[in-house]
């Protein structure tokens, strides 16, 4: 929360509220349609890729999975720590009778490989936009982290044999380890990382992750026309980058603050105005924020779940029962 406000205060820092107001006052609704189109076709994207990193389990319903990735989204929008993330894979465990070590696999690639593209994508804008050491050392240091993390994953998909030696040879030095629950939970956790070790699925995996950043990217800009701000496309980019990136450092529920800073700070290097980045960040915040929480509230309808039982499912959290 201390880190929000603070945020906060530096976006909001020095303006002047009637140019904001006027800012605001020149959204055009018909822009603001095409964007909420364009994040139906993210969500859309995404199952398909949610479903491609689930190989080579067959037969997973599209609309399940778009569910279930919204229901995710509205719960991290409302609570710290994106536990949006770990609520989805507890749901898709359930409704497809999978282990939870599996789908949770799927959520840590589905997360790397977004961060992998996002770093990309900046890379592409360095000749473009000059970026200060200071946004761009972290954000270098953040892509260099998930290429690691990759590398490891691959590896352990690639060598299964050798890495269930190590594991064998952990287990034998902690004996924590040498329990059936977690050593299933192991074998279900390396399961879920298949389509790291496929060619075809892993090519599928990336493609799908560039489509889906571009296309909100396209987002990003068409948000920039509604507030009639002329930019080029670079600027939604950079933002976006920036913005994505920014989800690491931590912050109240749904990234108030932290995101509206990024924002103005990133439309500064345009020459912008404060006011004017401000009324930007505040309309494109509210369109992602209010239509991905939509979103997962008729997730949670279409299936048949409650608060209540929400709630239950985030309960069962507990590492003893990843491997049922």
């Amino acid at each position: 929360m201390l880190v929000s406000v603070l945020c906060l205060y530096l976006a909001a820092r020095g303006i002047e509220f009637h140019s904001l107001l006027e800012a605001l006052r020149q959204v055009r609704v018909v822009w603001l349609l095409l964007a909420l189109g364009l994040l139906l076709l993210i969500a859309l994207a995404r199952a398909y890729r949610w479903r491609l990193l689930f190989y080579p389990l067959q037969g997973l319903k599209i609309g399940r999975l778009f569910n279930l990735l919204n229901i995710g989204y509205l719960v991290s929008s409302v609570t710290p720590l994106r536990m949006g993330d770990v609520l989805k894979a507890y749901l898709c465990a359930e409704l497809e009778g999978l282990s939870i070590a599996r789908t949770l696999s799927t959520v840590v690639v589905e997360r790397i490989a977004d961060t992998l593209t996002i770093v990309l994508l900046l890379l592409v804008l360095l000749p473009l936009v000059s970026l200060p050491a200071n946004l761009l050392g972290p954000a270098l240091g953040v892509g260099l982290v998930a290429i690691a993390a990759v590398v490891v994953l691959v590896g352990v998909v690639s060598r299964r044999k050798q890495s269930q030696a190590l594991f064998d040879r952990l287990a034998a030095r902690f004996r924590i380890l040498d329990r059936e629950p977690i050593r299933r939970s192991v074998v279900s956790a390396v399961d879920g990382l298949a389509a790291l070790g496929s060619w075809p699925q892993a090519i599928g995996v990336g493609a799908w992750s560039l489509a889906i950043w571009l296309t909100a990217a396209v987002q990003f800009y068409v948000v920039i026309r509604a507030v009639g701000l002329q930019l080029p496309f670079t600027a939604g980019l950079l933002v976006l980058c920036l913005t994505s990136l920014g989800m690491v450092v931590p912050s109240s529920p749904g990234y108030v603050g932290v995101f509206e800073y990024l924002v103005v700070l990133s439309l500064s290097l345009f020459g912008v105005s404060k006011e004017a980045a401000l009324g930007y960040a505040l309309v494109l915040h509210a369109v992602l924020y209010l239509s991905s929480s939509v979103l997962g509230v008729l997730g949670v309808w279409f299936e048949g779940y409650s608060y209540a039982r929400l709630r239950e499912v985030l309960a069962q959290a507990d590492p003893g029962t990843l491997s049922t």
